[in-house]
């Protein structure tokens, strides 16, 4: 039964799509959605889905890309001047929820004026982190970073972010790195993983080891971004960043590290932290 649903929230969520399978195959439209489901066919071959009493989607963007750092890219290129937009959202094709499962997240995450947050992961599929496992007893779980398999970010955020997004193929490093970063930057630090709701992915994680085009694997690109963040930290010492931060997030481990002393000795100088 679908249930129907007043309130429809300023927000975008894309789900891939490859342009030859048929879309939605893993979403269970068991509610109106209180969003706007954007179908984003990477294989940019023009395919038009069948109308379908079984899913909906409000606007299907086909481009082209290569990863899905291409694809964020591409979003943000899309909707870049559009206002009036407070989330955007990315679902990857591998994911299994309910609608009614992406309407309840939205809600928590309305009601606890959240700026980047996730739907836990369920602990029997595929996964990488322990950090967003689901696990029943917990409500809203605060964290550094949410995983870029299924993300939503303010678009002030991810607006922001786009200067280290517009390189990068894979999307290593965006998620850890960048986004926290630039949440900082913003003040828009409230990030969380939703425990009410979880989601299922379908099939295994890759390893980072795929060469791209641009000659870098996923995991090298990570570390570029990280790379690219502790230098504009060096350039602007006005950036003021928390010890745990660093430590935790971008995986400085102590001031006295050598490749962080060597990139930051200015920094670590002024102790601008």
């Amino acid at each position: 039964m679908i249930v129907s649903n007043s309130t429809k929230h300023p927000v975008k969520l894309m789900l891939t799509w490859n342009g030859i399978d048929t879309p939605f195959q893993w979403i269970d439209f068991d509610a109106e959605p209180a969003f706007d489901f954007v179908l984003f066919n990477y294989s940019g071959n023009q395919s038009i889905p069948e109308i379908s009493s079984q899913y909906h989607f409000d606007e299907l963007l086909s481009i082209a890309t290569e990863f899905k750092g291409s694809i964020l890219n591409e979003v943000y290129q899309h909707y870049k001047t559009q206002e009036g937009i407070d989330y955007i959202g990315f679902m990857d094709d591998d994911i299994q929820m309910s609608v009614s499962s992406i309407n309840l997240l939205l809600s928590i995450a309305y009601q606890n004026k959240l700026d980047a947050f996730q739907a836990a992961v369920d602990a029997n599929s595929f996964h990488s982190f322990q950090f967003n496992e689901h696990q029943e007893q917990k409500g809203i779980q605060w964290v550094n970073w949410v995983e870029i398999m299924s993300p939503f970010y303010r678009k002030e955020i991810f607006d922001a972010a786009h200067t280290l997004i517009e390189s990068n193929i894979s999307s290593y490093g965006i998620d850890n790195f960048a986004i926290p970063f630039y949440q900082q930057l913003l003040g828009l630090t409230r990030t969380a993983v939703v425990h009410q709701v979880s989601m299922k992915h379908l099939r295994p994680v890759t390893d980072g080891s795929k060469v791209f085009s641009n000659g870098l694997t996923a995991r090298q690109e990570g570390e570029l971004v990280r790379k690219k963040i502790l230098k504009m930290i060096k350039a602007d010492p006005s950036i003021k960043l928390t010890d745990s931060f660093l430590k935790e997030v971008l995986e400085v481990k102590t001031f006295r590290w050598k490749a962080w002393k060597n990139l930051m000795k200015d920094y670590i100088k002024k102790r601008i932290v």
